[in-house]
């Protein structure tokens, strides 16, 4: 495929007045109805010519040669087939746009701007092209490798090879061939580099369509290994538990309109991780896709939304507007790590028939991603609506001078994750010590992480003053939005220190929580079993929490909140450990020749030696299952094999010693409630012979075994 640009000096005419020069892209104030027109010839010669608007705003009709060639819906890529209409030269471009009157585009939320907002390119392709490659992932073992799966489109002939490969820092990871037709294939990366705020690992995908030894097509992508998941109240990065700290970003940046130089982009962004956010909420329509490469790049999780605006939603023409953008997006974007979710509406009184509809679009080009709605609704139609639809987690926009609001969303939407997707405005814009206040509640709420109440990030609105002149004081002021924590010119405002300094000085105590105390320093075998069970962490602190079954003097529950969870992983371990409950069984899949067993763990939380449990009581089995088919069982008995995870008991410390085992690793979040050991188990085998998989079975006896690893020696 070749490329040819149509940006450059179009003429412009306003209505039916004169003709001027303007350079594509453009954005303008509204004018109400303009024509753009460009003369341009064929720089190539192929087989076919497409005609390509990466976005307009908000509505316009296109013909070429007097051809009518189609409508354009705005923030949106369209292309159109010109091989039977384009000449060699000559070619009469004409784009006739509306700006203020289409029903689904113009907002009355922020200032309007009408243009060709974007790129205008004439694509050459031969008649056998890659229309898509759809890549997603799946990690695995315990995510230190990863499946990827491409899903294949292409136009014309079923003929030629796909020929892909997948690289990272310039070297070959992974390269296959197959059949032009093939729809899926599904591959293994082996150590993968995952994507993340702090390491935003990208791989470079490409593929060629060949055919005759002739290359027909290219497709190129940046990409990444991610996962982004939900679990009870909490987000998870590769399965971590994130807080999403975050700010809205208009992509307008004082009169630029939607046609912001990248370098002012990119200096925003650089600007906001740096200051120590992890996501950036893109407000409140698809921005141009060089700010999703920004995003990889840079490392910043982000969302992208249709247009919406206290929009009318069972207005047919938004309702389609809005579905159309959605899809667009999503397949503009799906390939980009730092996506993690998408939010299918701004603040819309709900319409059950759009809710429903929007999140199953999302679910059907992209079923992989966490889908929501940005929302400032009652809590109540809130839980109905949303569980009714099917939204991954709850959001909530609680502005209000105190923070009564946000506890009740906190307390009331408490069976999946809550995010306030958005929170400040006119209430804290000019008081530093109220933004305080309230992300140190976030952060409470954050901790607290219970039914009682939980929150699993916060967005904060907004981060720089665009133009509104149809709200008035205290939000408006002058025809500029204020709220922001930096000006039009990037200026710092009232609040932008108190904003971020609040948040730097809780996460700085809440890591300093954290300590561990390495003991057993001999390094760990490399050669791990590996199990592909997932412990409900939230299962976990409530089963951490109950109170003691055996009293001293009273019984009470235990303050845990984070639970025997590493937040310092250490090499080879997880840092989330493999439970054991009552009735279940561990599978760890091998392939290892070795007489020793190694595992790192082996204590119990509820029941667990020196204070619950029978010396000697058996509370597991390990099958140990040879590829010759023998297979060795091993009994862990309480205070021989393993002890108590805890090492305080009500008001004392206590010294949990093993027979078998020895201490491998000590670990506290506040030393007050949470005090954990980890134990290292050497079990001998009677053969030295390949093991193929081993099993923890419990005894269902009240025991909740904990192990981070099992190793062969």
């Amino acid at each position: 495929m070749n490329i040819q640009s149509l940006n450059g000096l179009w003429d412009y005419r306003v209505s039916n007045g004169k003709t001027k020069k303007i350079k594509v892209p453009f954005s303008t104030l509204a004018v109400g109805c303009f024509t753009v027109e460009k003369t341009f010839n064929l720089s190539y010669n192929y087989n076919k010519v497409f005609i390509k608007f990466d976005r307009i705003t908000y509505s316009a009709k296109v013909t070429l040669n007097d051809k009518f060639l189609g409508e354009l819906g705005p923030y949106s890529e369209y292309e159109f087939d010109i091989s039977d209409i384009a000449l060699k030269k000559g070619n009469k471009l004409k784009v006739e746009v509306l700006d203020l009157t289409p029903e689904f585009g113009p907002s009355e939320g922020w200032e309007n701007y009408g243009g060709i907002i974007s790129n205008v390119s004439i694509l050459y392709r031969d008649g056998t092209y890659i229309d898509d490659v759809y890549f997603h992932t799946k990690l695995k073992n315990n995510y230190l490798d990863a499946d990827y799966v491409l899903d294949f489109t292409h136009c014309g002939e079923v003929k030629g090879t796909f020929k892909v490969a997948l690289l990272f820092n310039g070297k070959i990871v992974d390269s296959f061939t197959v059949p032009v037709g093939t729809l899926s294939v599904t591959r293994e990366v082996l150590g993968v580099n995952l994507w993340s705020p702090d390491h935003p690992n990208l791989y470079l995908l490409r593929v060629d369509l060949i055919y005759d030894g002739k290359v027909l097509d290219t497709f190129i992508d940046e990409v990444g290994f991610r996962e982004f998941s939900c679990n009870r109240h909490r987000f998870l990065l590769n399965g971590k538990e994130v807080f999403l700290q975050g700010v809205c970003r208009h992509e307008m940046i004082g009169d630029y309109g939607h046609t912001v130089p990248i370098k002012l982009v990119k200096k925003d962004l650089l600007r906001i991780k740096k200051e120590g956010c992890n996501y950036i909420r893109l407000v409140h329509y698809p921005h141009d896709k060089s700010v999703l490469k920004l995003c990889d790049r840079i490392g910043l999780m982000t969302s992208e939304e249709p247009g919406l605006w206290w929009s009318d939603t069972s207005n047919k023409s938004i309702h389609d507007g809005s579905i159309e953008v959605l899809k667009r997006t999503i397949k503009r974007d799906r390939n980009h790590p730092s996506i993690v979710f998408w939010l299918c509406f701004n603040e819309c009184l709900f319409t059950e028939s759009f809710l429903v509809d929007s999140a199953k679009v999302c679910k059907q080009l992209d079923p992989y991603r966490l889908v929501s709605g940005a929302n400032c609704m009652s809590d109540e139609d809130t839980l109905k609506y949303y569980n009714l639809c099917g939204f991954d987690f709850y959001t909530m926009h609680p502005y209000s001078a105190g923070y009564e609001r946000a506890e009740n969303s906190a307390r009331i939407l408490h069976d999946k994750p809550l995010m306030f997707t958005e929170w400040g405005g006119f209430f804290v814009y000019d008081n530093p010590h109220l933004i305080k206040d309230f992300i140190d509640k976030f952060i409470f709420l954050y901790n607290q992480n219970s039914d009682e109440g939980a929150l699993a990030g916060a967005c904060f609105w907004y981060w720089r003053e665009v133009n509104d002149f149809g709200r008035g004081e205290p939000a408006c002021i002058d025809g500029t939005l204020k709220e922001a924590l930096v000006d039009k010119n990037g200026k710092k405002t009232l609040i932008y220190d108190a904003y971020f300094n609040a948040y730097k000085a809780v996460k700085k105590s809440y890591d300093d929580l954290f300590s561990y105390k390495l003991i057993d320093k001999k390094p760990i075998p490399k050669k791990q079993f590996i199990c592909n069970a997932k412990t409900d962490i939230d299962r976990l602190i409530k089963t951490a929490a109950m109170p003691d079954i055996k009293k001293l003097h009273y019984s009470r529950y235990r303050k845990i909140v984070k639970g025997p969870v590493l937040r310092t992983p250490l090499t080879g371990l997880s840092s989330v450990p493999y439970a054991l409950y009552d009735g279940d069984e561990l599978l760890f899949n091998g392939g290892f020749t070795t007489d020793k067993l190694t595992l790192i763990g082996a204590t119990s939380i509820l029941k667990g030696y020196p204070y619950l449990g029978a010396l000697g009581e058996v509370g597991a089995n390990i099958n140990v299952y040879y590829k010759d088919g023998d297979v060795f069982n091993y009994p862990l008995k309480n205070g021989e094999d393993f002890t108590s995870a805890f090492t305080h008991i009500a008001s004392s410390r206590v010294n949990p010693v093993a027979k078998n085992a020895t201490k491998f690793l000590e670990f506290s979040y506040d030393k007050n409630f949470e005090n954990y050991l980890i134990n290292r188990l050497v079990v001998k085998l009677p053969y030295k012979k390949e093991v193929s998989k081993i099993t923890i079975t419990s005894q269902k006896n009240g025991y909740v075994l904990l192990f981070y690893g099992i190793f062969a020696n």
